[in-house]
């Protein structure tokens, strides 16, 4: 099995593929996709704005990773508390 192939433990992906472990996400995605007009796959969303729909090349894809780092912004800094290997400040 390709999850195998990858290096998955294929006990834990069969419990995930039969169980909800994941349903609220999936459903949180979902309703985001119907918000965003998208009514097919493959579709993805890059930076929250910009929109590459069905199965492109990889020249396409790349182009609009470019484009979406380029339109990207500046990050808004939020104070608060910070975590790293030995804890969290």
């Amino acid at each position: 099995p390709l999850a195998v192939e990858v290096g998955l433990d294929a006990r834990e992906v069969g419990d995930v593929l039969d169980g909800d472990r994941y349903t609220a996400e999936v459903r949180q995605d979902e309703a985001i996709a119907r918000e965003l007009g998208i009514t097919g796959v493959p579709f993805f969303v890059l930076g929250g704005r910009l929109g590459v729909s069905g199965a492109q090349p990889a020249d396409v894809l790349l182009g609009a990773l470019g484009r979406a780092w380029s339109e990207r912004g500046d990050p808004e800094l939020v104070e608060g508390a910070v975590c790293g290997p030995d804890g969290c400040d």
